[in-house]
């Protein structure tokens, strides 16, 4: 397991600020549900009568469904910087140990 102490350096160290596990799921999950109901309202909008079709409902689901998207790619691109983090120290960890021995 990478020690607290080793990722604190290394965010330090190169001037990242630290990331919140939890921020990125929530912006996963309302991602996801804005994409959701993005989908939902273009799908109802586009079922009305050829006449009755209102194409700001329209357009409003698919700015929806793409900025939905967009945040849920934002949450899933935190979790990977900070497991690359992590992977990060952990490898400065096994060198610093390596060099230490011999």
């Amino acid at each position: 397991m990478v020690k607290q102490e080793s990722l604190l350096e290394l965010e330090k160290n190169l001037g990242f600020k630290q990331l919140s596990p939890t921020w990125a799921k929530v912006e996963i999950f309302l991602g996801l549900g804005a994409a959701g109901a993005g989908l939902l309202l273009s799908n109802w909008s586009l079922s009305q009568p050829m006449g009755e079709i209102l194409w700001v409902l329209v357009g409003s689901g698919l700015c929806l469904f793409v900025l939905g998207g967009y945040l849920a790619l934002a949450g899933h691109r935190s979790h990977l910087y900070q497991s690359s983090n992590k992977l990060t120290a952990y490898l400065v960890e096994e060198i610093r140990r390596m060099q230490d021995k011999g």
